[in-house]
């Protein structure tokens, strides 16, 4: 039987997928209470969060532990000082480079984050009792404070659905904000092998990728799925036969987590991907890495022109995310950093 963990809260942003990902699954599976808030302490609305119920700010008093996602400001320094000094160990729990984010001029929320949001939300950082991080990028970007690292897991059941036959091959693009330029390097090859390939299509989900291929290939071959509830996402990502997950070179996709290949690997899809981003890829065995546009269009026009290649490497990649990265497996890094904290705590 695993150890009990401290009477943890998981606090995250809203209703957002990071909240789901960062503080809802991990919280689920160690048995442990979460929450999404928005606004500012003391006057926190609280949209969605687990079986038990959480009133207000008091009520974070109650924990052995509150991990925050990306709190930032003097309301939340405040929150976390008061919580320490009654005894709560408070850790800090970040899945993005901010300060890649600021930089990235095809980010959604470029025109949120600025050197004011970055500095608001390190100096929270500090304040806490730790960081948790979901790549090893980030712990050693924030090194400077006590870090651990909890990578993504996932939530097989959810992942369960039927793909539907069809005689077509759809190509997909599916995630967040922030992704255009690298997809646009991308691009050139998706369209040879779309002119190739008539029967080929492209479905994006979330940004409107497949809008710049339609004026070309008419809208029955290009589909844009827009962003919906995190709930949607897989039986979205059932229309879909190949995924792609390019990135670029910058601290922001070094920063960035596999979610993408585990996504669609729990689905049985093959992924093309950077190699940069998803080291874990064994080439030709449980995904594909293209470090070029030039390979990348190549390994398209070959598992479109390959249905037996497309189902051997998405077999194998689903049976190694549902060995290995499922969040009951995860959870034991969550269940290992929430000890540590405590104890050092104690300690102290």
């Amino acid at each position: 039987m695993a150890p009990e963990i401290p009477r943890t809260l998981f606090v995250g942003t809203g209703t957002s997928a990071v909240c789901w990902y960062r503080a809802a699954l991990p919280a689920m599976a160690l048995g442990a209470d979460w929450c999404g808030v928005r606004g500012v302490p003391p006057a926190l609305a609280f949209p969605t969060g687990g079986a038990k119920r959480i009133a207000g700010v008091d009520a974070f008093a109650d924990y052995d532990v509150v991990v925050l996602q990306q709190p930032r400001g003097a309301a939340w320094v405040k929150l976390i000082r008061r919580l320490q000094a009654g005894g709560t160990t408070v850790l800090f729990e970040i899945d993005d480079d901010l300060e890649s984010v600021r930089k990235a001029g095809d980010h959604g929320r470029r025109g949120q984050i600025d050197r004011d949001f970055v500095r608001a939300t390190e100096l929270a950082m500090r304040v806490c009792d730790g960081v948790i991080c979901a790549t090893d990028f980030l712990a050693r970007r924030y090194r400077g404070e006590r870090t651990w690292v909890c990578r993504n897991g996932l939530d097989l059941r959810r992942y369960d659905v039927t793909r539907p036959a069809r005689e077509h091959v759809t190509i997909g693009w599916a995630g967040g904000t922030g992704h255009q330029r690298a997809f646009d390097a991308w691009l050139p090859g998706l369209r040879a092998v779309m002119r190739a390939r008539p029967a080929t299509r492209f479905v994006s989900i979330g940004p409107r990728f497949a809008a710049e291929l339609a004026p070309e290939f008419g809208e029955q071959r290009c589909v844009s799925i827009p962003f919906g509830a995190i709930e949607t996402y897989p039986a979205a990502m059932a229309n879909l036969d190949i995924a792609l997950a390019p990135a670029g070179r910058s601290n922001f996709f070094r920063a960035k987590s596999d979610l993408r290949w585990l996504e669609a690997s729990a689905l049985g899809l093959p992924v093309i991907a950077d190699p940069v981003v998803y080291p874990d890829i064994e080439p030709g065995v449980t995904g594909f890495h293209a470090a070029t546009p030039e390979h990348a269009g190549a390994l398209m026009l070959e598992l479109v022109d390959d249905r037996e290649l497309r189902a051997r490497v998405g077999a194998a990649a689903r049976e190694t995310v549902r060995a290995t990265r499922s969040i009951e497996v995860m959870a034991e890094q969550w269940r290992t950093v929430l000890s540590e904290a405590t104890a050092t705590a104690v300690a102290a």
